[in-house]
């Protein structure tokens, strides 16, 4: 039985070549773990006049939490913000390196996509994305930062 072309597959129409595009009216969003990281992707259109035809692909990972003086040294959380400091004076470009309100530390990029993506294009770029990251990561982790749950936060 043949299928009804196009069709969605989770956050993504699918076309009848295979390619890739966003929802109508809607972002893909999805995220993944990867060795305890979180990792979130938004594929949604560009709206760049030169490249009508694109969809815009942001990448998030979240790298760790600075500890809390409750639950760490002085010595140890300024180590954990001194390899912060390293982190964003160093990231190269597409990277950008930020420090959420909750003290995430996080790491994120877009890239643009000519549409329709390919499933083997998406997976390339996400992995990566992933491989630039894991330096990063693997320093942070070194330093002593802290899992990447959300902690303190209000309204909880």
């Amino acid at each position: 039985m043949p299928l009804d072309m196009p069709f969605r597959l989770g956050p993504f129409l699918v076309d009848e070549h295979g390619g890739l595009m966003p929802t109508i009216g809607g972002d893909a969003n999805f995220t993944m773990s990867w060795r305890g990281c979180l990792v979130s992707a938004s594929m949604r259109p560009s709206g760049a006049p030169e490249q009508p035809d694109a969809v815009e692909l942001t990448l998030q990972a979240v790298l760790g939490r600075v500890p809390s003086s409750a639950e760490a040294s002085a010595t140890q959380r300024e180590a954990v913000l001194e390899a912060l400091r390293e982190v964003a004076a160093h990231a190269v470009a597409p990277l950008h390196f930020a420090l959420s309100a909750d003290h995430r530390a996080i790491l994120h990029g877009s890239e643009a996509l000519p549409l329709p993506v390919t499933s083997r294009a998406l997976v390339t770029q996400v992995a990566r994305f992933l491989l630039e990251v894991a330096p990063y990561l693997d320093f942070v982790g070194e330093a002593g930062a802290t899992s990447a749950g959300r902690v303190n936060t209000w309204p909880g």
